[in-house]
């Protein structure tokens, strides 16, 4: 399908699900699967709906680089364990969305492209917000309890390095950094993930986005609520 004709059919999903709380949406998939992109996207058609729309990424929640390596800079068990603050994503973005939370939360903790902490402010989502949270491994049980919609975006790995190597050379500094660290620490890590905590099979929404300009829905799940 068209991007557009994408876009068009998941505004109207995420806006047929009716909660009494902030409208909490997981975009998950691998590394570079268009998490980010889709969630900007997404932002202008469902403003449509006067709603408040807030758009936090996993991104904001790293650990420092110390502890996101200790178990080496190549581990995959590192990568999926120690990358992010678990626990701040939900005491600080997912429970104050929830059903008797207070309303209260902040969109990052930390920068990882400089390794150090930001103090971002605190923001106040009115009861009929939707938010937007696009990340990895959104799926493992500290944060799935949360998710009122789960979207996930597959692609394949070939796919995956091939934008990282298209993208992020200024910050890896080298195809060949990029290309192990991909072989041997982010890739592996996915498939703990998948092993652990099927994403795909648990999504309400899969989408095969291997070709940006023309994604597919291969599974829709009926509204329910």
């Amino acid at each position: 399908m068209l991007r557009s004709q994408l876009l068009e059919t998941l505004s109207k999903y995420i806006l047929e699900k009716k909660v009494d709380h902030p409208l909490r949406v997981a975009i998950d998939g691998m590394d570079n699967a268009g998490k980010s992109k889709l969630a900007k996207e997404l932002i202008f058609p469902l403003k449509k709906s006067k709603r408040q729309i807030i758009s936090v990424s996993i991104d904001g929640f790293h650990y420092p680089q110390k502890y996101r390596y200790r178990r080496g800079e190549f581990s995959p068990e590192g990568y999926y364990y120690d990358s992010f603050n678990l626990d701040i994503v939900v005491s600080d973005v997912l429970q104050p969305l929830s059903p008797g939370g207070n309303r209260k939360y902040r969109r990052q903790i930390y920068d990882f492209t400089i390794d150090q902490i930001v103090e971002s402010p605190w923001e106040t989502a009115r009861d009929d917000a939707i938010l937007l949270f696009d990340g990895i491994f959104l799926q493992q049980p500290a944060f799935d309890p949360f998710w009122d919609i789960r979207i996930y975006l597959e692609i394949e790995p070939d796919i995956s390095l091939d934008r990282a190597l298209k993208r992020d050379l200024s910050y890896y500094q080298s195809f060949e950094n990029i290309q192990k660290k991909y072989q041997w620490r982010y890739n592996p890590a996915h498939q703990i993930y998948y092993d652990r905590c099927h994403p795909t099979k648990r999504a309400d929404v899969l989408i095969d986005n291997n070709d940006w300009q023309n994604p597919n829905i291969l599974f829709q799940r009926e509204v329910a609520g």
